[in-house]
């Protein structure tokens, strides 16, 4: 894949275009994403008391909504929406694909799709069913 991440603060992107998600851990063992320099928004932590972590990238669908209009034209609806509540905690929300199915209570993992940003392919992030061990 090779490409690089869209948002290379929020997480990174190995060879095979699988993000790996950056977190916020304070000395309380509270997780938050993304990773930022402000501290923890559980208590207040900061700088050597917060430690930068990887998050699996998996969690469950909280909220779901079909999107039907965006107000830039460029992008394609309609479209699933998600709030995912991960693994280590944090609730994110993003974008599902290959999800015909999704409701509350999937099971989902992070993954990427090549955007082009310019001259130049980035790696979004994207959320998608895990498929059970059996199923495949």
């Amino acid at each position: 894949m090779n490409m690089i991440s869209a948002e290379p603060d929020l997480y990174d992107v190995d060879d095979d275009g699988v993000p790996t998600l950056f977190g916020l851990c304070d000395s309380t063992g509270f997780v938050s994403f993304p990773f930022q320099e402000y501290g923890s928004e559980y208590n207040g932590d900061h700088g050597d008391r917060v430690t930068r972590i990887e998050l699996c990238g998996t969690g469950v669908i909280s909220a779901i909504t079909r999107i039907h209009a965006h107000l830039d034209p460029k992008v394609v609806t309609p479209y699933l929406l998600a709030s995912i509540v991960l693994e280590e905690g944090p609730l994110v929300r993003s974008v599902l694909v290959d999800a015909p199915q999704a409701q509350i209570g999937t099971r989902v993992r992070a993954i990427t799709v090549p955007v082009a940003r310019g001259d130049e392919q980035v790696a979004e992030l994207r959320f998608t069913p895990l498929i059970p061990k059996g199923d495949a």
